[in-house]
């Protein structure tokens, strides 16, 4: 493993690191916004903006001399169990002992800060993956992005209804009928794991389909993905869940 020591930046050194993120221009890993999501992780760790989105968040950084050769921002998800690499950037176009570096020290301040797990997303066929599993992560589970074509919004009734707080334990069942168990032990096997799970897909709305005594699909919306889960023996549920989808 690499012997490069990234470390977290104070406030004064993420003040400094914003007119240097052009030179940060190769993106290893962003599940979101990018750039402006390492500009709202620096605010929600120097203090200066109040971003309730932004739970606990560190920026960690890789020097090389007064520049930086490496950032990554992870950030805390819900009940604090894990934590979620949410963007990682590099100056040059390959840098494996930066990834490794950075991603491995951000495992160690997570766990400080009482986490158990680090997850992050990347592209199939990037060049960093060797990089990313030396720093100690393992991949568990694909994913396949598909793309809604754009079409007006219409009013459609819908089986799913707005799901509560109340609805949490039965979501959790639902995930442990519906996901192999094999992906489950790496990713979730308890309900509060699971509640971590959710919030790195940060859905801005949640919904649920009622089946015969227990909850037959779970939907979350966000402002770029959504999400869903569904027993396997629902009839209709695939349909539903598009639908959902389409007109939300």
């Amino acid at each position: 493993m690499s012997e490069l020591r990234a470390e977290p930046l104070s406030p004064i050194d993420a003040a400094t690191l914003w007119p240097q993120l052009r030179r940060l221009s190769t993106e290893v890993i962003s599940t979101r916004a990018g750039e402006n999501l390492l500009i709202a992780s620096g605010l929600a760790v120097t203090g200066l903006a109040r971003l309730p989105r932004m739970s606990r968040t560190i920026v960690m950084g890789l020097r090389r001399g007064l520049g930086y050769r490496g950032v990554a921002v992870v950030r805390e998800l819900a009940g604090g169990i894990a934590w979620e690499a949410v963007s990682l950037r590099i100056t040059r176009e390959t840098d494996d002992d930066a990834v490794t570096g950075l991603l491995a020290a951000s495992g160690v301040e997570a766990a400080r800060r009482g986490g158990r797990s680090l997850y992050l997303r990347y592209a199939e066929g990037t060049p960093h993956a060797l990089a990313i599993q030396r720093a100690g992560l393992r991949p568990f589970r694909n994913e396949s992005l598909f793309a809604m074509p754009p079409q007006a919004s219409r009013d459609r009734e819908t089986p799913f209804r707005p799901a509560h707080r109340s609805d949490r334990p039965g979501v959790f069942r639902l995930y442990c009928k519906a996901v192999p168990a094999h992906v489950r032990r790496l990713e979730a096997s308890t309900q509060q794991e699971w509640r971590a799970i959710q919030d790195s897909y940060d859905c801005e709305r949640e919904f649920v389909l009622d089946g015969p005594g227990a909850l037959a699909g779970w939907a979350g919306i966000g402002d770029r993905e959504c999400r869903g889960l569904l027993d396997p023996g629902i009839e209709g549920g695939l349909n539903a869940l598009v639908d959902l989808f389409e007109t939300s």
